[in-house]
């Protein structure tokens, strides 16, 4: 993320000792709202015509995700979210769904034709659903989703239950890795197989929750040292823009949607 004060993209309301957060992609500068309705046209447009409208969501959030140059991140973190929660939930709704025909067994296992049509069509909506979101999480930062939020006048204390909801996963996360750093530093094993990790990962929860909740503490003394509780208008130095070019984005984005609500109308008539 970078910072231009008086760029070419800065509008001239700008005021005076502001910078603008930039991306320096055109994709990734969209405003939060815009990235926001783009996931949320997609989400719903999947949802409307059938597998090839999940097809044509899933093809254009990577065509998206492409040009904002975050390719690899999306499909990591797509993989390990939204295909692996839908592939799991075919493998357990064909095997615990019952049906007459069956197409493998194994003990008292079987997987029957009917579940895996059911656990497949589950699928299907999550994938329609969750690759969008993957989508504008990927194409928004954390930063400009707080700055979109205050630009808004949304309270403080919702804007802060926001960010921090988003940060809790990767501050979680990194203190996981200093907890397991500083395993292997006592000589305990947690690269080998999965019953090693298993094993390293269970006595690293303990930590990890106090050392949550705890954080909480001086959270809360970091933000009343800043005067996060003092009444009175909010100023800030760096702001994001919302731009004739995100307006009409979201025009565009919402008349899309109209049209592929009344398309499904009139089919669901004819």
């Amino acid at each position: 993320m970078t910072t231009a004060e008086n760029s070419p993209a800065a509008p001239a309301t700008l005021p005076p000792g502001v910078e603008l957060v930039t991306e320096a992609n055109r994709v990734r500068d969209l405003n939060p709202t815009s990235v926001a309705v783009l996931g949320l046209v997609l989400a719903v447009i999947s949802q409307l015509f059938g597998w090839w409208s999940v097809g044509a969501v899933v093809l254009v959030s990577l065509v998206i995700a492409g040009a904002a140059g975050r390719l690899g991140q999306f499909l990591r973190a797509w993989g390990s979210t939204v295909l692996l929660l839908s592939a799991v939930i075919v493998a357990l709704q064909g095997l615990f769904i019952g049906g007459p025909t069956v197409l493998a067994s194994a003990w008292i296992l079987d997987v029957t034709l009917e579940g895996v049509e059911r656990g497949v069509t589950f699928a299907a909506r999550i994938l329609g659903v969750g690759t969008p979101l993957v989508l504008a999480v990927q194409l928004s930062t954390r930063r400009r989703v707080m700055l979109e939020l205050e630009r808004r006048r949304v309270p403080p204390k919702a804007t802060y239950v926001v960010v921090a909801a988003l940060n809790l996963i990767p501050e979680m996360r990194k203190q996981m890795d200093a907890i397991l750093d500083a395993q292997r530093a006592r000589g305990v094993e947690t690269d080998a197989n999965w019953f090693v990790r298993t094993r390293a990962f269970v006595p690293t929860l303990v930590p990890l929750i106090l050392s949550s909740i705890l954080s909480v503490e001086e959270k809360a003394l970091a933000l009343q040292s800043r005067g996060f509780t003092l009444p009175g208008a909010r100023t800030s130095l760096y702001a994001v823009v919302d731009t004739r070019r995100d307006r009409t984005l979201r025009a565009v984005l919402w008349g899309l949607l109209l049209v592929a609500v009344v398309g499904r109308i009139v089919l669901w008539v004819l």
